[in-house]
């Protein structure tokens, strides 16, 4: 069995996760904030056990070169953002950078 992805935000991903979960606190509540917070933990851990070959990850090379997106899941539905990643493979290092966390309805070419 191959070891686990390494996984690292960019700081826009830091940023962005940051105010995701402030929004959703502000508007929903606390235990929804959680509940989305342990949500995009669960994909994250998802995406350092298969790596790129995640079933949901998608090919996002017509936004920036090497780029893939996989839309966080809640119980076989998708929720509202795409984590937006690159890979880094290089003298045995397995890592994947999440660059953004984007709401749907986001302009990604103009957010990336």
């Amino acid at each position: 069995m191959l070891p686990l992805w390494t996984v690292e935000f960019s700081q826009q991903a830091a940023n962005d996760f940051d105010d995701i979960i402030r929004h959703t606190f502000k508007n929903f509540g606390q235990r929804q904030a959680k509940g989305y917070s342990q949500l995009i933990g669960h994909s994250i851990q998802e995406l350092s056990e298969s790596g790129p070959s995640h079933p949901l990850a998608q090919d996002r090379s017509e936004l920036i070169a090497g780029t893939q997106s996989m839309h966080i899941q809640r119980q076989g539905h998708r929720a509202k953002h795409i984590l937006f990643f690159k890979t880094v493979t290089e003298n045995q290092t397995r890592k994947i950078v999440i660059l953004r966390l984007l709401h749907k309805s986001m302009d990604f070419g103009e957010h990336l």
